[in-house]
């Protein structure tokens, strides 16, 4: 994620856990929610300044989010 978007998902997650800049300057943090449907929305939050790298059913259940939404919108009214 980038190091601007930080306070916005620090903030709502229950615990942080690790924290680390990688090469690009980008931060990898790895965090605790209340459930799956709260990290799936925190993440979201974040739009395209922060991509959640696991556990997988998170980065499933985005891409689908995105599809849909994606969807909804090239459709013609």
């Amino acid at each position: 994620m980038y190091p601007a978007r930080r306070e916005d998902l620090v903030g709502t997650a229950l615990a942080m856990h690790t924290e680390e800049v990688a090469a690009d300057g980008r931060l990898r943090l790895e965090m605790t929610f209340q459930d799956s449907r709260h990290g799936e929305w925190a993440l979201w939050q974040l739009s395209m300044d922060g991509e959640a790298l696991a556990p997988q059913w998170l980065r499933t259940a985005l891409h689908n989010r995105a599809t849909a939404v994606a969807t909804r919108y090239e459709e013609s009214p």
